[in-house]
């Protein structure tokens, strides 16, 4: 078996006939005009006679504007990546934007459609054209069930209704170091919107994010139906700043839920009316973290899951929250609005429940101001929280400071670097060691985090089945540089060989070698510092059982 193993691999290999380089997406002609949907014709157009991708990655152009005025529509999985951006216009992340069509009106058409698995990485955002006109449409809209939307250091502003929209079920969501900014509504729009994630039918299998920033938003961070599942969601090192309409709108919906180490600054600002809150002992609905038994279980619930509420799990840990003098202000003069809590009594009195709720812990959470180095929109999110009350409708709001330089269409445009920085002044505790919120105002930090995460979402709500067999998880973050981390659960003791082979399948590192090791799930870390970009492939093998999973390392 041992000298065929590496015949095995070397046929496995051979079926990557395609897919294995990187395709270089232009923005503009050799004349240096612009390509109009430069995706289709480069990423959607790129297949064989079969209608499989001719490459496994597409790279975007740093520093460049990518127009569109149709959707893509992604049949295959697809990675869209670009380089890590500098700190200079010309390699700052390229920006997808809408434009018009023929006709010169503005299309109803989403940024990306897909059918299948996503990933993006380093890339902007953005349905608002530069002639300062709206789309409603989409960033990215979910046309599949169990789909995998991975999003890494990509930049959101000014976009359509939902940015992620996901009418379908099981979905999985990996967001980390991902940036929204001005994500409020041109006037005359829908008064709560745009969402970051909007999910108005379906399930989530699992909800990742780490390493986030939301600022200035209209809409809530995760609009969530209360009649959609979600089995694990994990939100942890985000830092959310003037956030009107709420953080997520229904985590009675969670089966599994893991809120730390976040920082809520002037979340859910637009606080409820008195006359909407929900009645019946003392229960408020004005809480940034509120929390209900789970709508499957109400009585003539025809939802197909139910589980009981002692198996639930919420752990809600050294979380920070604050609320500017001008926010409190704005609540106080008028007698028909809640102040909005930390948490509402009804949420209280959940965690406070040992007996029906013994899996929910709250600690550590503290109302202080951060003290941030630099951002604005405050104001002007005041100004349109009165002007709502007072005339029923919203107006746009924001922050960028180089309307100077662009006075019409600057929203459009992105300001590089990004000006707004969250780094703080005061000093929090969290409960892994790092500092409070969202790490990438601390690049040494956020890699310390990185090199070391164990988040294990195998067995997230106590309904899941364990596996059965050999299981390999993808290693994430992928594509990857020059680490990644790797994730395989093993159903029986034995002898375990993890190794991993360039694309002619020679052997290029031995992360382990007939190691005897237990059941259960096992984590390691992979650095291929030394290596050149190009496809990987990850083996794992006990006994007869092989699991194979491909990598891409990009520098």
């Amino acid at each position: 078996m041992k000298r065929l193993f590496p015949l095995i691999l070397t046929l496995l290999l051979c079926s990557y006939t395609f897919g294995q380089s990187v395709l270089e997406v232009p923005a503009t002609d050799e004349q240096g005009d612009p390509i109009i949907n430069a995706l289709i014709q480069y990423v959607v157009a790129d297949t064989n006679e079969q209608g499989e991708q001719l490459h496994d990655v597409y790279k975007l152009q740093r520093g460049k504007t990518y127009f569109y005025n149709q959707s893509p529509v992604f049949k295959n999985p697809i990675t869209l990546i670009a380089d890590e951006p500098g700190t200079t216009d010309e390699t700052k992340p390229p920006k997808i934007i809408i434009t018009t069509d023929d006709q010169g009106s503005v299309p109803y058409e989403h940024c990306i459609t897909t059918f299948a698995d996503l990933t993006i990485k380093n890339i902007a955002f953005s349905t608002t054209t530069i002639e300062n006109s709206y789309s409603w449409a989409n960033v990215i809209l979910l046309q599949s069930d169990d789909l995998t939307i991975t999003l890494e250091g990509c930049i959101f502003e000014l976009t359509g209704w939902g940015m992620i929209e996901a009418a379908v079920e099981n979905t999985t969501f990996i967001l980390d170091k991902n940036h929204l900014r001005n994500g409020t509504v041109i006037p005359s729009g829908d008064e709560w919107v745009p969402f970051f994630i909007e999910i108005n039918t379906g399930s989530i299998e699992s909800f990742i994010a780490r390493n986030n920033t939301f600022f200035n938003l209209q809409g809530a961070v995760v609009n969530i139906e209360v009649q959609n599942r979600v089995k694990y969601f994990e939100f942890d090192h985000n830092t959310l700043v003037n956030v009107v309409k709420g953080f997520t709108t229904a985590i009675n919906a969670h089966t599994n839920t893991k809120i730390t180490n976040n920082i809520f600054y002037n979340v859910r600002t637009h606080s409820d009316k008195i006359s909407d809150i929900l009645d019946g002992e003392d229960q408020v609905n004005a809480g940034v973290v509120s929390v209900d038994t789970l709508f499957s279980n109400e009585p003539g619930s025809s939802l197909p899951f139910v589980m009981n509420e002692e198996e639930r799990k919420f752990e809600l840990k050294n979380n920070v929250y604050y609320f500017t003098p001008e926010v409190e202000a704005y609540w106080a003069h008028y007698d028909s609005i809640e102040a909005v809590q930390w948490m509402d009594p009804r949420t209280l009195h959940m965690f406070d429940d040992d007996a029906a709720y013994p899996n929910f812990v709250a600690e550590g959470n503290v109302n202080t101001d951060p003290g941030f180095a630099n951002f604005g929109g405050t104001d002007g999110m005041v100004a349109q929280l009165y002007n709502h009350r007072d005339n029923g409708t919203f107006g746009f709001w924001g922050w960028d400071p180089d309307s100077v330089d662009y006075p019409d269409v600057h929203w459009a445009f992105l300001q590089w670097p990004l000006p707004e920085d969250f780094s703080y002044s005061a000093n929090f505790t969290s409960s892994d060691g790092y500092r409070v919120g969202s790490l990438a105002y601390y690049p040494d930090e956020m890699q310390q985090y990185y090199d070391g995460i164990t988040t294990d979402v195998g067995d997230y709500d106590g309904l899941t089945e364990l596996p059965t067999e050999l299981a390999l998880e993808q290693n994430y973050p992928n594509p990857f540089n020059p680490s990644t981390n790797v994730k395989f659960t093993l159903v029986k003791n034995g002898e375990v060989n993890l190794k991993v082979y360039n694309a002619i399948g020679k052997e290029v590192k031995t992360i382990i070698n007939n190691q005897e090791m237990g059941i259960g799930t096992h984590q390691f870390n992979i650095d291929l510092s030394n290596h050149s970009s190009g496809i990987y492939f990850l083996v794992l093998k006990q006994n007869s059982d092989v699991k194979v999973r491909k990598m891409t390392l990009i520098k």
